[in-house]
């Protein structure tokens, strides 16, 4: 129902995507259902599949209070992609005044492609990922 866009793991998406688009039956979902009865598998199997995930990376029962879930993950990856943002834009403020402008969010929005804008987040973000998950 919406628009994702992906700033780390690209490739090993794109290599998901290629194995599905191989079988006829594709219905375009990254994660199709096995059983058929829904196009897609359902939340609790990707929060079963999480817990297994955690599990084996042997994380930590409980991180700052909560067990590790996909909630948490995100809010993790919201909170360092902010961070990200706050970086980026810092990294625009000189061009933001060569053009006049005081917000460097408006050379963000109005003087960067999407494809270049996203590039440079993508670059700021693997940093902080690999510091948190290494290579």
């Amino acid at each position: 129902p919406g628009e994702v866009s992906v700033l780390f793991g690209l490739d090993i998406l794109d290599a998901r995507i290629d194995e599905l688009a191989s079988d006829e039956t594709w219905t375009g979902y990254v994660f199709p259902s096995p059983q058929g009865e829904t196009p897609h598998v359902t939340r609790d199997t990707i929060r079963n599949w999480f817990q297994t995930l955690a599990a084996e990376a042997d994380l930590p029962e409980h991180i700052d209070g909560e067990r590790p879930s996909p909630q948490l993950c995100r809010r993790f990856w919201y909170d360092t992609y902010t961070a990200v943002l706050e970086g980026v834009l810092e990294g625009v403020e000189e061009i933001a005044a060569e053009q006049g402008s005081s917000d460097p969010q408006v050379v963000m929005q109005n003087y960067l492609s999407d494809s270049r804008s996203r590039r440079v987040r993508r670059e700021f973000m693997r940093e902080q990922l690999t510091e948190a998950f290494g290579e």
